[in-house]
């Protein structure tokens, strides 16, 4: 399994050999009818907006959020943004960057070491448009080109969907480049809200809202009621939102891992952008006027994608967590409800909470095409043997039922060494 962090400098000058296409290096795609063109110039990105805005349905891929994370984000050097053209008609773009990242090969959530890479990075839901085989292999191509040209030593596609046409034309037989056969998948879960309070408890097993019902009687009993959930979105309320959040977030495991609510210069600037196009929602769970849990996202459209969520482990006999998301949902569905949201993507990764109430669900995985180099040759290999005794490790603990036992211990040790890093800070 692999971390990325972000570190260097690069740069390449764009080029404009199609009057009709937007600046970048236009190449045939010479298994479709197609043609593409590479934005790498952040001015250039402009005469591709209003094409990107029609087709953007997902704040990670939102124009104004991909142009504030190249500018926020260490490491980034340009934009590596392909445009599908059939004649001279724009019909798809695939989102991405180039970026000089460290290489982290992991066992678990323990590094073994890592290597510096340039990197062209596509992000998640990046791929906008017409979604058809004919432009993934347009799309692909292309990036094969940008690999063997010497432009990064692999490209990353951040959480791909498994069932996507992108995913086959990686996987497709007679690729110049090798690329991952050995993933890591995880599901993706979704929830689609019910009209009313009553029909989504109708949802959940007997057993499960036995449970909950328990836990929040329980909480209010031990804490005489003082107990109450905030919703913190607005420009004026940012100062005390960073400030209750890093309470929390500074005793999680996530924080170990450098995961998270990460309280620096970047969160703010992001999180500000999207309170002032009023996208942020900030839930804090507050016992005796104490934050001790929140879960974080944003709305788009008419859904509420989950960004990150954490609680003060001191409170863990509670289920803080599922109390405080248990509380959100039922506002989201109650008829007085203050945003037409209908649906809750849960974001990355699985849990059991997200077991419980998702009513979607798909696989997808972080998967890396390789350069043609020598370099890029090597990290492939490392990689796959990576995650084989990454797996293998994973699938004894999973038969010996000794998972939950190793994840409780490494999360507590992450949650010291966050600890430890923020009284460091502090200090």
């Amino acid at each position: 399994m692999q971390t990325i962090r972000n570190e260097g400098a690069y740069s390449m000058e764009a080029l404009n050999p199609v009057d009709s296409a937007p600046v970048g290096t236009t190449i045939d795609a010479p298994a479709t009818p197609l043609r593409s063109t590479v934005i790498r110039r952040v001015e250039d990105l402009e005469s591709i907006r209003p094409m990107w805005t029609a087709w953007q349905n997902h704040p990670n891929s939102d124009f104004e959020h991909y142009t504030a994370v190249l500018a926020s984000l260490p490491g980034v050097q340009r934009p590596h943004v392909i445009v599908a053209y059939r004649d001279a008609t724009p019909v798809a773009l695939l989102a991405g960057r180039l970026d000089r990242s460290s290489f982290d090969f992991t066992v678990g959530y323990r590094p073994v070491f890592k290597v510096g890479v340039s990197r062209l990075t596509f992000i998640h839901a990046g791929f906008l448009g017409e979604s058809s085989a004919e432009v993934a292999t347009c799309f692909m191509d292309c990036i094969e080109q940008s690999l063997i040209a010497g432009e990064g030593d692999l490209a990353y596609f951040n959480h791909l969907r498994l069932d996507c046409e992108l995913h086959r034309a990686i996987q497709s037989e007679g690729r110049a480049l090798s690329h991952d056969h050995l993933l890591l998948s995880q599901n993706h879960r979704a929830m689609s809200l019910p009209d009313s309070v009553d029909a989504f408890y109708g949802t959940l097993s007997a057993k499960v809202r036995k449970n909950q019902k328990w836990q929040a009687k329980r909480l209010n009993n031990e804490f005489a009621g003082d107990v109450a959930v905030k919703c913190l979105a607005q420009p004026e309320e940012l100062d005390r939102m960073f400030e209750d959040l890093e309470q929390i977030a500074k005793k999680t495991y996530q924080r170990g891992l450098g995961a998270g609510f990460i309280n620096n210069a970047e969160t703010r600037k992001l999180m500000t952008e999207q309170a002032s196009r009023g996208m942020l929602r900030s839930h804090i769970l507050y016992i005796q006027g104490k934050p001790v849990a929140f879960w974080i996202g944003v709305v788009y459209g008419t859904t509420f994608h989950s960004a990150a969520m954490g609680y003060d482990p001191q409170f863990a006999k509670y289920s803080p967590g599922m109390f405080l998301i248990m509380k959100v949902v039922e506002e989201m569905c109650s008829p007085h409800r203050k945003d037409s949201v209908s649906e809750i993507d849960f974001g990355f990764g699985d849990a059991q909470y997200k077991q419980i109430l998702g009513t979607q669900e798909w696989r997808e995985a972080a998967l890396y095409v390789y350069g043609p180099g020598m370099k890029g040759r090597a990290l492939g290999t490392a990689r796959h043997v990576n995650m084989f005794v990454d797996q293998a490790a994973r699938g004894f603990l999973e038969r010996t039922q000794l998972i939950a036992r190793v994840k409780r211990v490494w999360r507590s040790r992450l949650r010291d060494r966050g600890n430890n890093q923020t009284e460091h800070t502090e200090h």
